[in-house]
């Protein structure tokens, strides 16, 4: 029988495709449980090095876990050094993978396990409603059988392309030819266990050597830190620190795999009498990846200090003033703190105007808030990012003001400080507010029939932020007071008017949003606003 190339192809684009599926479900059935879990058991890198390998041996995603550790880096929940013990323990997680496949893959008929898996699977994602757990379940069996499908395909056409092949094909060239060839291939699917996969299934074939696929291993483990360096060009300093640090240390381990080599396959085939090539090579790629875990653990720390150096916060994120000042010197530590979380009010001023598509340069033209949305700006951060830099930012301020007071400051400076933080929090609250309803703006902007209200909450908006901002440049008690009355009198005027055209809408007039979201977006609205009153209010008695 001819090689059927297409069959190579299609069986790859299954098993990649019952991949992405099998990632869905478990993302939906187990992330809450992995976030808990990684949250209270990664204090140190060791403990962090092992929940990376066991979470990613079992949500078979290096990627998702990623996703989850650097959320976590943004908001204070890890430190850089116990996220960086996850990051490399998930590299070693990626190979049980290859294990799983290489101690049943080829011993089974595939086809007879993949297809009840794809018979239950598919009717389930097709019967049952998405809003149930068992829908997921579904999606968790479907994605199983596509991957033995896809797995079945390739071993059969690299079966048929044997008797095609001259033995050798693959020895005549360098082991850095292969190892580049791993690199791209890897990078294209964006999948080392594809990668594996094609390689595991050319040894079954018996038309690839041991040295050939350990090389192709050595240069994916590369590749796949292509996407994690794209998906972060864009991205917070955070996120290049963490795809830096991937790159880095996958760099490392494919050095050590190509430069170790014969020593390390030599290892597996004498010393521990490894004589099945498929464990051969999921074993050469589970030990260079563990050997730069051993090498890398004791230098975590300094690592994560290095990182914490590079991408300096330049495009309005992060902090500016805290960084330069020593939290020894109480009085001008007390003052950093101060500028940091005026910077901040106009952080999330800016986010908020955001939501309602509300150009902030309308009222920060004559504010020092205008040059913090101009840095932001030239950098055009995602919603999403500039959110996390803010809880970032909040997270940062609160080390750096806990440090000031272990200094021994006074009592008036530590009250200052004390009602800074109370600031900052109530800010941070604001954004939490407006992200919530964010969708709800959307879809009040998208669907609505009448475009009288998102005006009137646009204008409103700006009425109360330029009461805000307003104050914040007042120095002159008596005036501050008056200012104050009137933006309290404004915040509950403009949550009544709300109101009132929500109650006129709830009495037969229809404007094709439910009136539960309406509901919720008023009272966001108004919680957000008293938030950053309540935060102005700290700030301007912190002077």
């Amino acid at each position: 029988m001819p090689f059927q190339p297409w069959e190579l192809v299609a069986g790859l684009g299954i098993f990649l495709y019952g991949m992405m599926v099998l990632e869905q479900a478990l993302r939906t059935l187990g992330t809450r449980a992995f976030r808990h879990i990684l949250r209270d058991y990664t204090n140190t890198p060791v403990r962090g090095v092992m929940m990376g390998i066991i979470s990613t041996a079992c949500l078979q995603s290096s990627s998702m876990v990623g996703l989850i550790v650097l959320a976590f880096v943004g908001a204070g929940i890890l430190t850089m050094a116990n996220a960086l013990g996850v990051i490399f323990g998930a590299s070693l997680g990626t190979t049980f993978t290859g294990w799983i496949v290489a101690t049943i893959g080829f011993k089974l008929s595939l086809t007879e396990y993949a297809l009840p898996l794809l018979a239950v699977g598919t009717l389930g994602t097709v019967f049952i409603s998405t809003e149930h757990r068992r829908h997921s379940q579904a999606r968790l069996l479907l994605g199983l059988g596509l991957l033995l499908m896809g797995l079945d395909f390739m071993k059969t056409s690299m079966g048929t392309l044997v008797e095609q092949s001259v033995p050798g094909v693959f020895a005549d060239y360098p082991i850095l030819f292969y190892a580049l060839g791993g690199l791209l291939f890897t990078a294209l699917v964006q999948s080392s266990s594809a990668t594996m996969m094609i390689v595991l299934s050319a040894i079954h074939a018996g038309i690839m050597p041991l040295t050939t696929a350990a090389a192709i291993m050595a240069g994916a483990n590369l590749g796949t830190t292509v996407t994690v360096v794209m998906g972060s060009l864009k991205g917070s300093p955070d996120k290049h620190r963490v795809a830096l640090a991937h790159f880095i240390f996958h760099l490392l381990s494919s050095l050590i795999g190509l430069a170790l080599l014969y020593p390390i396959l030599q290892l597996i085939t004498d010393t521990l009498t490894v004589q099945d090539p498929m464990y051969a090579v999921v074993l050469f790629h589970s030990l260079f990846n563990l050997f730069a875990i051993i090498l890398f653990l004791p230098l975590i720390s300094p690592f994560a200090r290095w990182l914490q150096n590079r991408f300096a916060d330049e495009d309005g994120s992060g902090c500016q003033f805290i960084t330069k000042v020593p939290a020894s010197v109480s009085d001008a530590a007390s003052e950093a703190i101060h500028q940091e979380v005026i910077r901040l009010f106009y952080r999330v001023i800016i986010l908020n105007l955001r939501v309602l598509k509300i150009r902030p340069q309308e009222l920060l033209q004559e504010y020092e808030g205008y040059r913090v949305y101009r840095d932001i700006s030239l950098k055009n951060p995602s919603y999403d990012d500039q959110y996390a830099d803010i809880k970032h930012t909040e997270q940062q301020i609160l080390h750096y003001a806990n440090r000031v007071l272990q200094e021994k400051a006074s009592s008036d400076e530590a009250q200052i400080v004390s009602g800074l933080l109370h600031a900052a929090r109530d800010m941070v609250f604001s954004a939490k507010s407006f992200k919530d309803i964010r969708l709800n703006i959307v879809e009040l902007r998208m669907q609505s029939d009448d475009e009288e209200m998102i005006e009137t909450i646009r204008h409103d908006t700006r009425v109360i932020y330029r009461h805000l901002l307003n104050l914040l440049e007042k120095t002159d008690p008596i005036l501050i007071a008056e200012k104050r009355d009137q933006l309290d009198t404004e915040i509950n005027l403009s949550h009544d008017r709300l109101h009132q055209m929500i109650t006129r809408y709830s009495d037969g007039d229809s404007i094709g949003v439910p009136l539960s979201t309406l509901l919720n977006v008023n009272r966001e609205m108004l919680v957000s606003n008293q938030m950053l009153a309540t935060a102005l209010r700290d700030l301007v008695e912190a002077r």
